[in-house]
């Protein structure tokens, strides 16, 4: 399974930096965003706690077999960097 990986960075108002990677598919591209909040509230930030964010595109890869789990699970797969 081919995954593209979104470079995601994140400063709170508290500030609290908070970087990580959202994994998708082709089929998920549109849902990174998504992905990407629900990821800060499962940590405890809301949308109104961020003073600025950043999800960037940054390549593509073959995925490994948890990855590809996760995706097939969730649709997405969260690495907390």
């Amino acid at each position: 399974m081919r995954i593209h990986i979104y470079d995601t960075h994140v400063h709170t108002t508290s500030g609290q930096y908070i970087h990580f990677d959202v994994l998708v598919s082709d089929e998920n591209i549109k849902q990174v965003d998504q992905y990407a909040k629900q990821y800060l509230a499962s940590l405890g930030v809301e949308a109104d706690n961020i003073k600025q964010s950043r999800c960037d595109f940054c390549h593509s890869e073959i995925a490994n077999p948890e990855v590809q789990q996760n995706i097939a699970d969730y649709g997405h797969s969260i690495i907390q960097l």
